[in-house]
């Protein structure tokens, strides 16, 4: 009877283990451990992000070992992997940096006229979208389309409206993409700006001077859930009938459009018809 018990606990063990995809990401030159990598299965709302110390321990329960696991952040050549390749050991993933190389524009000083791209009011009780919480969110993206103009110009700040959150601190990535057949595409940004945000409720203005950031266009702007502070002090939010640890942004009725995806390899969710109370403050020449 020992022995069978003993058998089946290392069955049991193996089990655990071929659900669960763990290790460390870290850079090919430095070696120094990368935080906030996203790794998902392609397609899939599964994800997750590296933390502090590079490492990783991604739920695979339900997938097929055929199915791809693509690790990505902003700067690194994205690298891709079968599950089976990545089941039953501690992963060494070494990502190679390679900056994004975007056409150049040769423009002239951004001295005229300010103005804002986006949607800068909000239905207060109208829509909402919920992002986060404790345990999972990780990767979830939200955001808008908006139209630049044909001109260059200057992205001097980024303004988001909040209408509450769980927790003390939260904190996004920025993405801006370019828009093919009407959903966001490849990375337009060649580093990672991240946004943390204490505010509970209201608008959170996020500098981004120092990023010279120069686009035209239509872009998609998307903020992409990092990680929360979990504390005792985290409260309960009530969403469509249920409590819930979560973050909520202001929406804006019958006006624009928005993009969401439920993790990092996801497949893009587009609505018309509402969109996020998010806007740029942009610069012409």
């Amino acid at each position: 009877m020992k022995l069978l018990s003993t058998i089946f606990l290392f069955f049991l063990t193996v089990q655990l283990q071929a659900q669960l995809i763990t290790g460390k990401v870290i850079d090919s030159s430095s070696e120094k451990p990368l935080e906030y990598v996203n790794l998902g299965v392609i397609d899939t709302p599964l994800g997750i992000s590296t933390n502090e110390n590079g490492e990783f321990s991604l739920d695979i329960k339900g997938q097929s070992p055929k199915a791809i696991v693509r690790i990505s952040m902003i700067g690194y050549k994205p690298q891709t992997f079968p599950i089976a390749e990545l089941t039953n050991k501690e992963n060494l993933i070494k990502l190679i940096n390679e900056p994004i190389q975007l056409a150049e524009v040769n423009v002239k000083p951004f001295s005229g006229k300010l103005k804002k791209v986006g949607t800068t009011s909000s239905t207060w009780h109208g829509e909402y979208c919920g992002i986060g919480g404790a345990q999972k969110g990780k990767g979830y993206e939200i955001g808008t389309k908006l139209e630049l103009g044909s001109k260059p110009v200057s992205l001097r700040s980024l303004h988001i409206c909040m209408h509450n959150q769980s927790f003390e601190y939260s904190l996004f990535r920025l993405h801006i993409r370019n828009i093919v057949n009407n959903l966001p595409f490849e990375e337009q940004l060649t580093e990672n700006i991240m946004i943390p945000i204490t505010k509970k409720s209201g608008w959170v203005d996020i500098d981004l001077t120092k990023y010279n950031l120069v686009f035209k266009d239509d872009i998609a702007l998307t903020i992409e859930w990092v990680k929360v502070n979990t504390t005792d002090k985290m409260k309960f939010i009530r969403v469509q009938g249920r409590d819930e640890y979560c973050i909520l942004f202001n929406m804006k009725q019958k006006q624009g459009s928005i993009y969401i995806r439920w993790g990092s390899e996801s497949k893009w969710l587009w609505k018309v018809g509402s969109s996020p109370s998010f806007y740029l403050k942009v610069q012409e020449q």
